[in-house]
């Protein structure tokens, strides 16, 4: 049936056509995802054959059966089910024969991938990403044949081109049992090559869309300016120069940060967004699709081929090829057959989020992208405004289950961002692609690139002003099934596909907005009394709360201290107190100042002129030094400074602050040590002016001197509780450490066992709560 344009106030909008070929799509997608995961498991497992050959002839059995069950005439007028199950028992069989094959290649690239890395050559083929040990890349390996022995990644202390070809001395080291090593698995890559010396590098031969990519490079200039790093990212895809300024962060705060990268979100919602006011100032249909297609073409040159950037074109192009015909399914049956064709050929896109990207943003636009509007222009927003923010919402409904589990950042202003921001990067991209090309013929044009210069001035501007909005942005904890309600609400919404009347819609809103603003109060206002030590590996981070007052003592060695918080729901810190500048106390500092506010930070006295260099540019206000004595009041909890008695440079574990924590409150009452990292000998100092506590936290992570006999007498703990990572180096918490805990008849417990370590107040006393439990 053909469709043609709906006018401008038309009711409902017809429910997009799903074909049976989506059911093959999904198959592909679901068997390769299956298949993979459970080669890497056997992989790190030591297994003689990542993928035996009894799962793939099982997997290929249940697509037969679903082929032989399409044969079946088991309903009538149940030709669209025949035909789904006919489609995804076909890509079931294929695309279990395709991941074997690949696996296959794989594993047989890995045993032979062996001995010194000085007998390989190395030619980058990415771009490179700057870490906390040195520049990475992935580069394909050649023995000293010129064969191509694998796929690796090799990591230096200075970034190569893509293209270059190098020889270098190094080791070779298998990938580790990870999420990064998984990642890097399913990208084919099979290990990691850490290049101690680089001996020789040289240009690859000549590439011409390499080059291409290189000339737009220089033509933009992005070290010239952040706006000049802008508009190299968003035309070219090369971050390296914007990742190093403050205009990446202030994008990622915002929700634009898929603006800039080279991924599907990008490409279809810039395309959805130029298609869009083509069509308002009235292109034909055919110039509309020829702009788009150019765009897309153009953009993939620029950003030198990039895998991501060439499947998002395709899904793109083929989409609006097919739409471009007049029928309703056909947009959708491109991209689920692009999708087919992309797993089939590379089973392990699937775990690539940018493939994920693409196809869940062009699908749900798609999909949704008319009925959102048609929505929004119900609740009285203008059509000028309704279309361009349904795009940015329904491509946030795609992508949030996604991007939320690998990021952990929510952006409560994002749609107002896209809206805003949205309309000029569009014309940036239009514009940068448009100019990049004369600019390039003839160098003196370049000065024409101050035109999207200053369209990247503006979007940052906008982007810093929505970034000063507080709680802009959220660190958040997604993960488990929760991550599917997006989905599941999708999928009731095209079921039922609704028209709810404007009272009905307003309504559903503000329910939602009131449920959003109570969990948001409960949480900063009225979260309950409680002491959490936070379960953030071989480090220290301990959450004193009581309503709308926090205190968080030390911030652990990385970002799973924010990490933390987040799952516990704060947004808002009244203090930072480091108990000394050991790493594995103040190491996650920058990630928590960078993801929730802090009011003050807290040291012991004579320590704030050691402040580690890398704090000194972070900190939001000068340290305020505590001594014995002093008194910090955190709700009903009081916590009293006992140690250090003089003044400490703070480097040493004896110089550590601790805190006796006392608590009484209608609910019960209880008194809980923080130790930091004193050990006995400190704790011996001062436990007589302690007495006895109900809970003692562990100094040093439970090592073999943090706690002996005569102080277990001294403070008596009914509990003692520890902070230590699993499988540590150290063997925290020491077998002496425990047994001593025991013997003395107190209750022990460590995060690396039990996570984040809940103490409350419960039935007149406390209760100690290990994270999933519920006492």
């Amino acid at each position: 049936m053909r469709v043609g344009a709906a006018p401008a106030d038309a009711g409902l909008p017809p429910r997009p056509y799903v074909p049976p070929l989506c059911a093959a799509s999904a198959s592909a997608c679901a068997v390769c995802a299956l298949l993979l995961d459970r080669a890497w498991a056997n992989r790190c497992a030591g297994a003689d054959v990542w993928l035996p050959i009894t799962v793939v002839a099982g997997v290929v059995a249940v697509g037969a059966a679903l082929v032989a069950l399409s044969a079946i005439p088991f309903a009538r007028r149940a030709g669209y089910a025949r035909a789904a199950l006919f489609w995804a028992g076909i890509l079931c069989i294929a695309s279990s024969l395709s991941s074997a094959i690949w696996i296959q290649g794989l594993q047989r690239d890995g045993e032979a991938f062996a001995g010194s890395a000085s007998r390989y050559r190395y030619e980058a083929c990415s771009d490179a990403s700057r870490g906390a040990f040195g520049v990475s890349f992935t580069a394909e390996a050649y023995d000293d044949e010129g064969r191509r022995a694998c796929r690796v990644r090799v990591t230096a202390q200075e970034a190569f081109a893509a293209g270059d070809v190098l020889s270098l001395v190094g080791r070779i080291e298998p990938l580790d049992d990870s999420e990064w090593g998984r990642s890097r698995f399913m990208r084919g890559e099979i290990a990691t090559v850490r290049a101690v010396r680089v001996t020789d590098a040289a240009s690859g031969g000549f590439d011409p869309v390499r080059a291409l990519r290189q000339a737009s490079v220089d033509a933009i200039d992005p070290a010239r300016s952040a706006a000049r790093a802008l508009v190299a990212g968003t035309v070219c895809g090369s971050v390296t120069d914007l990742n190093q300024t403050d205009a990446s962060d202030v994008f990622s705060a915002t929700g634009l940060s898929h603006l800039v990268a080279v991924s599907g979100s990008h490409l279809a919602l810039i395309s959805a967004f130029v298609s869009k006011l083509l069509d308002r100032i009235e292109c034909s249909r055919t110039a509309r699709f020829a702009v788009v297609g150019a765009l897309s073409v153009a953009y993939v040159l620029f950003t030198g081929c990039a895998p991501s950037a060439v499947r998002s074109a395709i899904m793109v192009c083929l989409a609006m090829t097919a739409q471009g015909a007049g029928r309703r399914g056909h947009g959708i049956s491109a991209l689920a057959l692009a999708v087919c064709g992309f797993v089939l050929m590379w089973p392990g896109v699937v775990f690539d989020l940018g493939f994920q990207l693409s196809a869940m943003s062009v699908l749900f636009i798609s999909l949704f992208g008319t009925y959102v509007a048609h929505l929004l222009r119900r609740a009285g927003l203008p059509r000028v405004f309704a279309d361009p923010l349904s795009l940015t919402l329904v491509a946030q409904w795609a992508t949030l289950p996604l991007t939320l589990p690998v990021f952990g950042e929510l952006s409560l202003v994002a749609p107002a961002a896209n809206l805003v921001v949205g309309p000029l990067m569009s014309a940036l991209l239009v514009c940068g692609l448009a100019l990049v090309w004369p600019c390039i013929a003839l160098p003196p044009l370049c000065a024409l690139m101050a035109i999207p210069e200053a369209l990247a001035n503006i979007s940052i501007f906008a982007a810093e002003l929505l970034a000063s909005v507080p709680f802009a942005s959220i660190r958040v904890s997604a993960e488990g099934p929760v991550m599917a309600i997006p989905y599941v609400v999708a999928a009731a919404v095209y079921v039922c596909w609704p028209d709810p009347k404007r009272w009905q819609l307003l309504f559903g809103v503000s329910l939602a907005a009131g449920s959003c603003g109570c969990w948001f109060a409960y949480w900063q206002v009225f979260a309950p009394p409680a002491i959490i030590v936070l379960d953030v590996g071989q480090a220290d981070s301990i959450l004193v709360r009581d309503g709308s007052q926090t205190l968080l003592v030390d911030a652990g060695v990385d970002e799973a201290a924010a990490e933390a918080l987040a799952r516990n729901h704060v947004l808002q810190l009244d203090a930072v107190l480091i108990t000394h500048w050991d790493q594995d106390h103040w190491g996650g500092l920058p990630d928590v100042l960078g993801t929730v506010e802090v009011d003050r930070i807290l040291v012991a006295r004579g320590a704030a002129a050691r402040v580690p260099s890398e704090l000194l540019d972070l900190l939001p206000c000068a340290c305020t030094e505590l001594s014995v004595g002093d008194r910090i009041s955190v709700g009903g909890y009081t916590c009293d400074v006992v140690w250090p008695r003089e003044e400490v440079a703070g480097e040493e574990n004896a110089d550590s602050v601790v805190l006796d924590v006392s608590y009484a409150g209608p609910a019960g009452s209880y008194s809980m040590l923080l130790t930091g990292d004193t050990e006995v000998d400190q704790e011996l100092a001062y436990a007589d002016a302690v007495g006895t506590v109900d809970i003692l936290k562990l100094g040093h992570h439970g090592s073999a001197a943090s706690v002996d006999e005569e102080v277990l007498d001294l403070l008596d703990p009914s509990v003692a509780v520890a902070s230590a990572g699993k499988d540590n180096a150290y063997g925290h918490p020491d077998p002496a450490c425990v047994l001593a805990v025991e013997r003395h008849g107190a209750a022990f417990a460590c995060t690396k066992d039990a996570g984040d370590l809940t103490v409350e107040p419960h039935d007149g006393g406390f209760r100690v709560r290990a994270r999933g439990t519920s006492g």
